[in-house]
């Protein structure tokens, strides 16, 4: 890690990226919004200490485009953290992963910080859209915090937990409030970042901090699926040493093809 007086963590969500360079995915061309993400990233700001992926990295599954996204990340002397989300290939991307930079770990501990990465259950029962963050993944949660008492938590996961104006997350985690609970009674997790819809937004909530980040690719309006023409985005974080934290969303001015 660089010296700093802090940590910095860069967030990247909903890639959904194709291994044909000329896909689109709701008139958007996937794979050339993340490289003006990258970019954009590179010019604004410097090296990450930590970059985190946030689930659905390749809307087609191959394992080629799995690797695909871990070459577009070396341009970053930073290691990768990610977990999947409902698009992706569990199989696929674990054929592939650990491929430098991108590691498989679900745990990550820094000077003053930790990070958690926790994963939903991807195979619902049949017929059924719905997920749910298994007992054993809380469980495992609460050890490796616990492992680290001193040090403050960010936790990352793919799927949003509290309820907001746009999305109703109930028909799409089916425990999302005994998993707020269980997370919220670990006093040493101060932030909460997830992807999935496609937007910005940010709960406060028993102390917990819960931000949702805006997709490399396109944007939308959740319960509509409206797709808004927002500019694709990322989050960077900085990680204090006394627990204070701050944020900021940046957009990429991009058009769609």
């Amino acid at each position: 890690m660089t010296q700093r007086d802090h940590a910095t963590i860069l967030q990247l969500t909903d890639l959904h990226l194709f291994a044909e360079p000329d896909r689109l995915f709701n008139n958007v061309n996937t794979r050339e919004s993340f490289q003006q993400v990258l970019m954009h990233v590179r010019q604004h700001y410097q090296n990450p200490d930590v970059i985190l992926l946030t689930g659905d990295l390749a809307h087609d599954g191959k394992p080629e485009t799995y690797q695909y996204i871990a070459d577009a990340l070396t341009v970053f002397s930073a290691p990768v953290y990610c977990v999947l989300g409902n698009h992706d290939n569990p199989d696929a991307a674990r054929s592939v992963y650990p491929r430098r930079p991108i590691l498989m770990h679900d745990h990550c501990v820094l000077r003053n910080w930790q990070i958690l990465l926790l994963a939903a259950n991807h195979a619902p029962a049949t017929g059924s859209d719905q997920v749910d963050f298994s007992e054993a993944a809380l469980q495992r949660a609460s050890a490796l915090i616990c492992e680290h008492p001193e040090k403050w938590t960010l936790v990352a996961t793919h799927y949003n937990l509290p309820e907001h104006q746009d999305r109703g997350v109930a028909v799409e985690v089916r425990n999302h409030r005994q998993v707020m609970q269980h997370l919220e009674q670990l006093h040493t997790i101060k932030l909460i970042i997830s992807g999935h819809v496609h937007q910005e937004f940010l709960v406060v909530q028993n102390g917990i901090c819960y931000l949702s980040t805006p997709a490399t690719g396109y944007q939308s309006t959740s319960k509509s699926g409206r797709v808004t023409g927002e500019a694709p985005g990322y989050r960077w974080i900085n990680l204090y040493a006394n627990g204070r934290f701050d944020s900021d969303v940046r957009r990429v001015t991009f058009c769609a093809s």
